[in-house]
């Protein structure tokens, strides 16, 4: 047996394969995202237009996120895998032709959003079919670590792409990228669920979802985690709002620069989060790992409120772009403390034949719970100033962190280790 727990899971051909699937995949939707977002900022310098932008991401998890995990339970979730990452070929594509269209871009997003709603049940639930049980923690760091590093990666080379290529071509890229990842999934086993066939049809798919809710409502672990991964997801949708405003209006830099000193740290972060997670997550319990990373972040967003909007120290400008870098790296630190324990907890305490429909609830969670601080978050920073919006997001985020402190411990922390 490998004592390093990352290579004993890298070994493993068919969790390889969904892995590397993910990392191709991740970069190219990620270049896209980020893409976009330039293109929005750059026409209307507007937040709240990047708020809208990425909410079409949103709603159609919102509307299709529950359905679309219910109907995956009911497919081999290879044969999902395999036809959604086609489909987003295609999607692709259509952004290629239809490039000089802002209307239509916002349009091609909400599309290949619904698309995404089927995909996110069949990937991640995967895993836990894919390794054993003694690795599946590991396993999921190393996969939340691929997922930021891939989202760096994207960001950064979307860059130099946008530069090289011009906006229209580099969405050729991304489809080659996305065909690629289809042929990773194509060799992955039948991972279909083990069930008495039963027809298709929409009282059975109504069943599968009520399911899911009742399921969910008897285990307090996975209301818990769920809970916190949606809090996570919305976290980052909500500073990925004022990602761009936050690059033209405060450190004053080349919007196509934003991703290596904006995102760049904050993805680092979360990388070195989850590989410390990874290899030494076992000592702890995961519910304390997971208070830690909310109460950090709240007390990071507003040293970092500090430090970009009001700058009451009057510090050099050198000085206070290092500590607002360190900042974002502790963001993206801290929030890996959140997302991988959660997501082994959710694991862990979901049968294979309700992962599916878990995972749909969480997306379709995220995207309603998102709306409102993604909206309010674009049009307070247009209003009343970055600094401000930080410092209010960190204050709620300590708020929360401190009143939910007993009812987490109690439900999550006694009984996750």
């Amino acid at each position: 047996m490998e004592k390093n727990p990352y290579i004993a899971v890298i070994k493993n051909h068919h969790f390889r394969n969904l892995w590397l699937a993910q990392i191709i995949s991740q970069i190219a939707f990620n270049m896209l995202c980020f893409i976009l977002v330039i293109r929005v900022y750059q026409e209307t310098h507007s937040n709240f237009a990047v708020s809208m932008l990425l909410l079409s991401f949103a709603i159609p998890a919102v509307i299709f996120g529950v359905v679309a995990g219910g109907l995956v339970d009911h497919f081999d979730r290879r044969d999902v895998l395999v036809v959604c990452n086609l489909l987003r070929v295609f999607a692709f594509m259509a952004f290629f032709i239809f490039s000089s269209n802002l209307m239509l871009l916002y349009l091609f997003a909400v599309i290949i959003s619904f698309i995404t709603q089927a995909f996110i049940p069949a990937e991640a639930p995967s895993i836990a079919d894919l390794v054993p049980l003694e690795n599946l923690l590991p396993a999921n760091s190393l996969f939340t670590i691929s997922y930021y590093l891939s989202m760096v990666f994207g960001f950064v080379s979307a860059g130099s792409a946008l530069r090289l290529f011009g906006s229209p071509y580099i969405y050729l890229i991304m489809s080659f990228f996305m065909l690629v990842a289809t042929a990773f999934v194509y060799f992955l086993p039948p991972l279909k669920i083990k069930k008495k066939k039963v027809p298709l049809t929409f009282t059975m798919i109504g069943k599968t979802i009520s399911e899911g809710f009742k399921f969910i409502g008897k285990n307090v672990r996975i209301k818990q985690a769920l809970v916190l991964l949606t809090f996570a997801q919305v976290l980052i949708m909500t500073l990925s709002v004022l990602a761009p405003g936050f690059a033209d209006r405060v450190l004053e830099i080349d919007l196509t620069d934003s991703s290596l000193l904006i995102m760049g740290p904050a993805v680092m972060g979360l990388i070195a989060g989850a590989f410390l997670i990874g290899i030494l997550g076992k000592r702890f319990y995961k519910g304390f790992l997971i208070l830690c990373g909310i109460l950090a972040t709240g007390f990071v967003l507003i040293a970092l409120s500090i430090l970009s909007g009001w700058r009451i120290w009057h510090l050099p400008k050198f000085a206070n772009l290092v500590l607002t870098l360190s900042c974002l790296f502790s963001l993206g630190l801290f929030n890996s403390f959140i997302t991988v324990p959660s997501s082994t907890i959710l694991q862990e305490d979901t049968g294979g034949q309700m992962r599916g429909r878990i995972y749909g609830v969480m997306t379709s969670v995220t995207g309603g719970v998102s709306i409102l601080p993604v909206i309010f978050s674009g049009i307070m920073a247009d209003t009343m100033g970055m600094g401000i919006t930080l410092f209010v997001i960190g204050f709620v985020i300590l708020a929360i962190g401190s009143y939910k402190y007993r009812e987490i411990n109690k439900d999550v922390l006694n009984r996750s280790k």
